[in-house]
């Protein structure tokens, strides 16, 4: 009854914008690799963000090393390490690149995840259209993090970077210091663009997993009205073997997202730390683009932080609710082999649903809790030292 595009109806474009910044694989047929034009589409990626994306970090790396003193490290370091966490979301979906796209493919195609009726379709576009129009923002607010501080050094008397490097040349005069900009703005809005895709690739797995839970729980829902006992066990039988396959599709997304997940929640606690520092040492009145870039930064950064916790969060609701689903069924009215199949399924339900951050935590809610009370702590530390 549904069409397949709608199914990932808010990924469709993201997917593209990834595609042209080496972040999603053009094709995975074999024949593409002995063509020209599928020898530049496999390497593209390598030929994008070797000069850009990785040059440009590993000078903002140098940077710091260079530094005299905290404060002029401060000022790059909240970023380096923000593009560190990139460095390892790119590595891990080039390593991942091939499990993804199949998830991504079964997901719009496979007939087991299929809508049956105007309902679930309906239910199914919605969410699909809130998740997309949400994510556009955020990627908008993000790429405003980076033109807003690109703008704002513009209208300062001296020659100033948005953004901190290690320039190899003198870039303090009219002549060279568009150059050292020019790559600045370029490689931020690279870096930006993948940063924000991956984001939401990675949610959006989450985001998918979740819906699957909640499509389960509508249909075991509608068993309530349905009286025939054969057609009952029948569509109970189709929902087991749903659940089957969203568990094992909640498998494999755990593997592509973990590692990001991981790196994410690790060093956004020094992320936050060193933004709150390097906002304290940006003043409003001297600097008031980059006072407002710093701002939306900080904010940026918690919301990317927030983001997988939440959506982590709902596959662990959703899957727990499946329970008090079964019990809205007809169970009483049914005959003694349906019941022992629906006990054997609660029993089955038993197992919590998790996502697990590269086996050492759940990821929800409670991390993310946990992950801005480290960043506090972390920043009333580098206060007291740097007094």
């Amino acid at each position: 009854m549904d069409n397949p595009k709608d199914r990932i109806e808010a990924m469709r474009l993201i997917l593209r914008v990834m595609q042209l910044f080496g972040l999603w694989p053009w094709s995975l047929r074999a024949g593409a690799e002995w063509t020209f034009l599928g020898f530049i589409k496999r390497n593209y990626r390598f030929l994008l963000h070797l000069p850009i994306t990785f040059t440009f970090i590993g000078l903002m790396w140098l940077e710091a090393f260079i530094s005299s003193n905290l404060e002029q490290a401060g000022q790059v370091l909240y970023m380096s390490i923000t593009e560190m966490a990139l460095v390892i979301k790119i590595l891990s979906i080039w390593y991942h690149r091939t499990e993804a796209w199949q998830l991504m493919h079964e997901l719009q195609h496979s007939p087991n995840y299929q809508l049956r009726n105007h309902e679930e379709l309906d239910f199914w576009r919605r969410k699909q259209r809130f998740f997309k129009w949400f994510f556009y923002i955020y990627i908008l607010i993000s790429l405003g993090v980076v033109y807003s501080g690109c703008t704002g050094v513009l209208f300062l008397e001296d020659y100033e970077l948005p953004f901190a490097y290690y320039v190899p040349f003198e870039w303090r005069n009219e002549r060279r210091y568009w150059f050292a900009y020019g790559y600045d703005m370029a490689g931020m809005t690279l870096t930006c663009i993948s940063n924000i895709t991956l984001d939401t690739l990675g949610c959006y797995f989450l985001f998918h997993i979740s819906l699957l839970y909640r499509l389960l729980g509508l249909r075991l829902r509608g068993l309530k009205n349905i009286d025939d006992d054969s057609y009952f066990g029948q569509e109970l039988r189709g929902i087991f073997m749903l659940h089957q396959s969203v568990r094992r599709l909640t498998l494999i997304c755990q593997k592509i997202v973990s590692p990001y997940i991981l790196s994410q929640i690790i060093l956004s606690a020094l992320i936050i730390c060193f933004s709150g520092y390097r906002l304290q040492h940006v003043g409003i009145r001297d600097n008031p683009g980059q006072f407002i870039a710093m701002l939306q930064f900080v904010s940026v950064m918690i919301l990317q932080i927030f983001l997988p916790c939440y959506y982590g969060n709902e596959i662990t609701v959703y899957a727990n609710q499946l329970t008090n689903e079964v019990y809205h069924t007809n169970w009483l009215q049914c005959r003694p082999p349906i019941r022992k199949l629906l006990n054997t399924y609660m029993e089955h339900l038993k197992r919590p649903v998790t996502i697990r951050a590269g086996n050492f935590f759940a990821v929800g809610l409670p991390i993310f809790v946990k992950t801005i009370n480290n960043a506090y702590s972390f920043f009333a530390l580098l206060l007291n030292v740097s007094q």
